[in-house]
């Protein structure tokens, strides 16, 4: 029996939709408005050509009115938060909101590697960050945070390495209760 090539496929991209992307894409008065959805359309683009996988949360998508949520959203698949999830969350010892922390407990455990999002909240992670959030704070006090990359649409595309990164620094390690 003659053995065959197994041909490489290309490495799966699995991209969760946080709340302020929805928010964003659902919003049309959204400053991010227009990006978002400029985003969504090549995620979805990257969907049908096997490139990418698309998730939200449960929290985020049970907020999403239907009609939405069966049309434009079809291709997010929807990762369940339980009850141990939200514990889990208010364990999280990085500086970030709780809605981050419950999407970086998720984020561990259905090995997703990227975050579509509209506010700068996953910039200092070691993820793929895709963010819409404008490049400068509206006081334009705060400077560009490092790794930050703004989505542009002409230079947006798949993944073509297998290791997928913001370039920013680490997630911090675990600190203890007594700190």
């Amino acid at each position: 029996m003659r053995g065959t090539a197994r041909s490489a496929r290309p490495k799966v991209r699995k991209v969760l939709l946080d709340g302020s992307f929805v928010n964003a894409l659902l919003a049309t008065d959204a400053a991010e408005h227009a990006e978002a959805c400029a985003l969504y359309s090549r995620l979805v683009d990257n969907y049908e050509r096997g490139a990418d996988r698309l998730f939200a949360l449960s929290t985020v998508l049970g907020d999403v009115p239907r009609e939405f949520r069966h049309n434009a959203l079809a291709p997010v698949s929807n990762v369940h938060v339980a009850a141990q999830h939200r514990s889990a969350a208010r364990e999280v010892a990085a500086p970030v909101s709780p809605q981050a922390a419950l999407s970086l407990i998720m984020l561990r455990r259905e090995r997703i590697t990227a975050v579509a999002t509209a506010t700068h909240e996953f910039d200092p992670l070691d993820i793929e960050v895709l963010s819409v959030a404008s490049r400068i704070d509206p006081d334009d006090s705060a400077p560009v945070p490092d790794g930050y990359v703004a989505f542009e649409p002409a230079g947006f595309a798949p993944p073509d390495s297998d290791v997928v990164s913001s370039g920013t620094a680490p997630m911090p390690g675990p600190r203890s209760t007594a700190e």
